[in-house]
């Protein structure tokens, strides 16, 4: 069994989300569907082959906030620490309808 991690912070759907005592082995995905229950992010192969978990990522590097790309469900939990997660739940509208990139 791996070691708790040590409490982290990371920026998720507007607010400061904070995550402690969970095992330095948790991804990502899992703490998105396990542990706060937004399953829009989905799990295909759980290699990092497929890309159906992608979230986005960004961290603020001066003053500019650098976006990038990764496979949730092989990226561990502690990586957020310090940074901001995006995902397809970020694309929901307060009115209810689909963003631009939902209609495409």
């Amino acid at each position: 069994m791996s070691e708790p991690i040590r409490p982290i912070q990371f920026y998720y759907r507007g607010e400061i989300h904070q995550a402690q005592g969970l095992p330095n082995t948790r991804t990502v995905l899992q703490h998105l569907r396990e542990d706060l229950h937004c399953t829009g992010t989905k799990e295909g192969c759980a290699e990092g082959d497929c890309g159906a978990c992608t979230v986005v990522v960004g961290e603020l590097l001066g003053d500019k906030l650098e976006l990038k790309t990764v496979n949730s469900c092989i990226q561990f939990l502690p990586t957020l620490d310090g940074r901001a997660l995006f995902t397809v739940e970020d694309l929901k509208q307060a009115d209810g309808c689909l963003h631009p990139v939902q209609q495409a």
